[in-house]
């Protein structure tokens, strides 16, 4: 299927579920927002519907008997010959047992306790992450490796993925694998004055990729809350000086933008986590995390010495990526 800046899929979502009252539920929800909806009791006859007909979303539990949930996902996704949205409904919150199913092709997991609460949304964001996808700049060959979680185009399943081979070979290789975290927060005024926060992360997301190492290098731009834009530059077999140039190149992006000074209201901060291949392996997430909490960690000296002088100028403190 060729990209297309209309590409839009089909509305038409699959149910696999034992529960009876689940399907008929989560059926007629879907039905109510105009999706052309069928239902599976087991895995066998899901695999089957899906082989004869494309399903852009698939709801399942996490317990599709008498296939395995993992070999479940996998085998969708070998009988795929058009994009897929997996959605998995779970009763385990355990980070560990997510990224495995990211590992083999869940896009998105959604708690059995709140799966009738939220599954409208998780499903209409399945559509336009295929929507997306399928026209997004970033999945094209000559543009630099870029998992955007921002606009919709990938979901925790390629970053997953794609961080834990990263591990995985850092493990094998001995050499370190170092993510640098970025962050831009700023008050409305001021990403006002660059024209709007979506301009400001193609910004933040072009200076990073100047200054990726060519089929080594990629990055991860992650949602966040208005005026704030967020993103990690996962760097294989680097050292600091690597790091540090990469930093210095996205600081060169923004200097005419005055960061270092309060009045303008913007800041640019930094963290980062590292794995040696010594070191017992981290889960994907845990690894990610400890960026976060590095940049945000950096940046609090940074607003605690704003505020005190603060008679002219008060920025926003940094916020949570979502």
């Amino acid at each position: 299927m060729s990209a297309s800046p209309d590409f839009s899929p089909p509305r038409r979502a699959l149910i696999v579920d034992a529960d009876q009252v689940m399907r008929e539920s989560a059926t007629a929800l879907l039905k109510q927002q105009g999706f052309e909806v069928a239902a599976a009791a087991d895995g066998v006859e899901a695999l089957t519907m899906f082989a004869r007909e494309w399903f852009p979303v698939v709801i399942t539990d996490s317990a599709v008997p008498p296939v395995d949930d993992i070999a479940f996902v996998a085998r969708l996704r070998i009988l795929s010959l058009a994009p897929v949205y997996i959605i998995q409904v779970t009763e385990s919150s355990d980070v560990r047992d997510h990224e495995q199913g990211y590992c083999m092709g869940v896009d998105q997991y959604l708690l059995r306790q709140n799966a009738l609460t939220e599954m409208v949304g998780r499903v209409q964001a399945g559509v336009t992450a295929i929507r997306r996808r399928q026209s997004s700049r970033t999945g094209r060959a000559h543009e630099p490796a870029t998992v955007d979680l921002e606009n919709g185009a990938h979901t925790a399943r390629h970053l997953v993925g794609r961080l834990r081979a990263e591990i995985v070979q850092t493990g094998r290789s001995r050499k370190n694998l170092q993510l640098l975290s970025i962050g831009l927060d700023g008050d409305p005024a001021a990403f006002h004055q660059h024209h709007a926060s979506g301009s400001v992360s193609d910004t933040l997301l072009s200076a990073a990729h100047d200054a990726m190492r060519p089929k080594l290098d990629w990055v991860v731009r992650l949602p966040a809350p208005a005026n704030t834009c967020r993103l990690v530059v996962v760097m294989p077999e680097s050292g600091p000086n690597e790091v540090s140039a990469m930093e210095q190149t996205i600081r060169n992006a923004f200097v005419h933008w005055g960061l270092s000074t309060t009045a303008r209201g913007i800041r640019l901060s930094t963290g980062i986590a590292s794995f040696a291949g010594e070191e017992n392996s981290p889960a994907a997430l845990e690894l990610l995390g400890q960026a976060e909490r590095s940049r945000r960690g950096s940046d609090a000296p940074a607003r605690a010495s704003a505020a005190r002088p603060a008679a002219e100028s008060k920025p926003l403190p940094a916020q949570d990526a979502a």
